[in-house]
């Protein structure tokens, strides 16, 4: 027979014995913390911890699980304002905010809780510049141009009118939206619309985007946005009559010379397309569904979304979902007007 293993070394154990002890220590302070009849989960319950960096954690947990901001009354100072901030952003109680002393971060908590909600008015709460920050991310998502006159900062009022009103231009090919946009030639104010239409697909996918590719070169080239609406049409409508509302200079000169020339390149591709067409004659009681198919090729083949609006209601905005879904290129589904249907279209792109 085997001989019986020898005992544990004494001192090991004794080390082991110590370990388990400390996990049973902190399992049942941990317990006692969070069970209501032995009065934890509770301010009390985080007031018996020695440590004022875990009081604070503690303190700022509860809060935070229970969605309850008379806690952070607890802590002082900016522990104090965090604690009210992230509580009020996590429950949506902008009344919270009121209570954050820091005059920055309450206008912070506040215009984080009103773009959350697309609250336009709850935006008036935060200070300056904070506020009309918060009011034209809210106009701008909600796409009410009228929004954008309320706002008391030129700058971010300017941005606004700006951005909504290059995006109706886009989505409906009506340039008189375009003298809504500033003239101002601040670059930085130019820069920041273009960059937000473009982050957020509002551009669409242009015809060709010869223009911007040229004036994206010219880094030195001053155009404004309003300026920069007309280019986009010009380029989205291959109509360089467009460019004569640009601001003289370099600019116009650039998108009256792409402009043309893209127009003259589709207008040839335009009568191969006509020839095309004229065949379906032949195909009888099939001549629609054969334009259709010819129109619906060509649009894909050359990643063409103005030659959808040659067909007629749900078979265009397919055209344009079909586009969308082929190249994984959303912003394909800004020719949709409807809301619905242009939802859809991005998420299936």
């Amino acid at each position: 027979m085997r001989e019986e293993a020898k005992d544990v070394d004494p001192a090991r154990r004794l080390k082991i014995y110590a370990a388990l002890t400390l996990l049973l220590i902190l399992a049942a302070a941990v317990s006692f913390l969070l069970a209501p009849e032995s009065g934890g989960g509770s301010l009390s319950s985080c007031d018996r911890l020695i440590l004022s960096g875990s009081r604070y954690t503690c303190i700022m947990a509860l809060a935070l699980s229970q969605e309850n901001a008379s806690l952070c009354g607890g802590l002082g100072g900016a522990y104090a304002d965090s604690c009210y901030s992230q509580v009020a952003e996590k429950s949506g109680n902008a009344r919270a905010c009121g209570d954050v002393q820091n005059t920055t971060e309450a206008s912070l908590c506040f215009s984080s809780i009103a773009s959350a909600e697309n609250n336009y008015t709850l935006c008036s709460s935060a200070q300056e510049p904070y506020a009309s920050a918060c009011q034209s991310g809210v106009a701008v998502r909600l796409g009410d141009y009228s929004l954008c006159g309320q706002i008391s900062n030129y700058t971010y009022g300017s941005e606004c009118s700006s951005i909504i009103s290059t995006r109706y231009a886009v989505r409906t090919g009506d340039a008189a939206f375009c003298a809504n946009a500033s003239a101002s030639n601040d670059r930085n104010l130019t820069d920041y619309v273009i960059a937000n239409l473009s982050a957020n697909s509002t551009i669409g996918s242009l015809q060709s985007n010869f223009l911007l590719s040229s004036l994206s070169v010219l880094p030195n080239v001053v155009y404004t946005a309003r300026d920069y609406c007309y280019i986009v049409l010009a380029s989205k409508t291959l109509n360089p009559a467009l460019c004569a509302y640009v601001s003289p200079g370099e600019t116009a000169t650039i998108c009256g010379r792409e402009a043309g020339a893209a127009a003259n390149t589709t207008s040839s591709t335009t009568q191969n397309l006509t020839e095309l067409l004229r065949s379906c004659s032949q195909a009888g009681n099939y001549a629609q569904q054969c334009q259709q198919a010819i129109v619906l090729s060509k649009a894909l083949s050359t990643k063409n979304a103005t030659l959808c609006t040659m067909l007629s209601g749900q078979q265009e905005t397919s055209c344009y979902d079909l586009l969308a879904s082929t190249y994984a290129n959303s912003t394909y589904c800004d020719y949709i007007s409807g809301q619905g249907a242009q939802s859809s279209c991005i998420s299936n792109s």
